[in-house]
């Protein structure tokens, strides 16, 4: 049960619980009041400047109160109602059905990978276990797809909408004569996460087989989580490092010439790490001391090693219909070697961004039915 009172000092509530209390704002409380005079009902965007609203507002009287809700009465004369589960859930008194799953950690360890058969997912639920799984573990591997050529457009715009980069909507991973990249021959590809370089750098990375046969080219993923984890609690000092130093990313190529900076381990507002950024092939860190700089590539070589360490990577094969989706910022990516005469290996690839899946989720907890937002043309 949660006790709301006028503050007499600001002129804010206070709320008070059996564990702890807070005091909240006048102009905060304000702009999370509801009605139709306050937010545009089909928008629900406010139809008021909040910048406008009077710097010494204050709340005189709190009126009728229920556990859902409440009047208060405000300075500059309004009476306007307050719903209080939606202020609970924001202050994380209370819990928020359209919050995010917390990702956890995983080591090659893990075993139960999320794996699902793509044609369940028109099923609501079935949906939902996969977007719970991707936020939980940071990528699904979906199998029985269509494996048309170019298919792979169809099958990420069930999540969001495409990014499309200087490689075109899709990008195609097979064997070619005098490559532009190792990804384009059989050799083995060290975990590294793609596009440090741009700006965004692409959030969701999908690679869809349409056909195999070869043996060998697993796939193998590395969660950055852990590897940053247990890299703090070997050296502090390095970690530390690699979250402060902004390392520029440098791609040259035939048609654009990018760079983006940004440090090589990232946490979000919450302190939670969000954004590895690994790639050798492309990193120039500044001309730093040499005390720095002497952690921080200490550092980076063993984020490397643990990144193509057996105790932290898993592998699974690509089989003609297999398509991975992962988070670009959170997972490094790689495959073992193949023998490219045995036949042909055609993978294709795409982009997101990040903010599709979540919509999805959020609607899924709102009971909307997502299937009438779901694009696949």
């Amino acid at each position: 049960m949660t006790h709301v009172t006028l503050d007499e000092e600001s002129g804010g509530l206070k709320l008070q619980s059996d564990r702890t209390s807070i005091i909240l704002h006048p102009l905060w409380v304000r702009e999370r009041v509801s009605g139709p005079a306050i937010f545009d009902p089909i928008s629900h965007q406010r139809l008021y400047e909040h910048a406008e609203l009077p710097q010494d507002l204050r709340i005189y009287k709190i009126g009728d109160q229920n556990e859902e809700s409440l009047k208060l009465e405000f300075s500059d004369g309004p009476i306007l109602k307050l719903t209080l589960s939606e202020v609970l859930k924001e202050i994380s008194w209370q819990e928020n059905s359209e919050s995010l799953p917390k990702p956890k950690s995983w080591t090659a360890n893990l075993k139960d990978l999320p794996e699902f058969n793509w044609p369940d997912l028109y099923e609501a639920n079935i949906f939902g276990k996969a977007l719970d799984a991707y936020f939980t573990y940071g990528f699904c591997i979906f199998q029985n797809t269509p494996v048309e050529t170019d298919s792979l457009k169809r099958l990420s715009r069930r999540f969001g909408y495409l990014r499309e980069t200087n490689f075109g909507e899709l990008f195609n991973v097979e064997t070619k004569p005098n490559p532009s990249d190792l990804a384009y021959t059989d050799v083995a590809l060290a975990s590294h996460t793609d596009n440090p370089y741009r700006k965004p750098v692409p959030g969701i990375q999908f690679l869809h087989c349409l056909r195999n046969e070869v043996s060998g080219g697993l796939s193998t993923l590395v969660d950055g989580m852990a590897i940053a984890q247990a890299l703090r609690k070997e050296n502090a000092q390095q970690a530390d490092i690699l979250e402060k130093v902004d390392v520029r990313f440098r791609y040259e190529g035939p048609s654009a010439i990018l760079e983006h900076h940004g440090p090589i381990i990232e946490r979000d507002h919450d302190g939670i790490i969000r954004h590895i950024r690994l790639s050798s092939r492309l990193d120039y860190v500044p001309a730093l001391d040499i005390e720095t700089l002497t952690h921080f590539y200490a550092g980076r070589s063993r984020l490397h090693k643990m990144s193509n360490s057996e105790d932290f990577q898993i592998s699974f094969p690509f089989r003609s219909g297999t398509l991975l989706m992962m988070d670009n910022y959170r997972l490094l990516h790689g495959r073992t070697a193949f023998n490219g005469a045995q036949g042909h290996r055609h993978l294709q690839g795409c982009y997101i961004d990040h903010d599709g899946p979540a919509s999805l989720f959020r609607m899924l907890a709102n009971g909307r039915n997502v299937t009438s937002v779901i694009r696949e043309d």
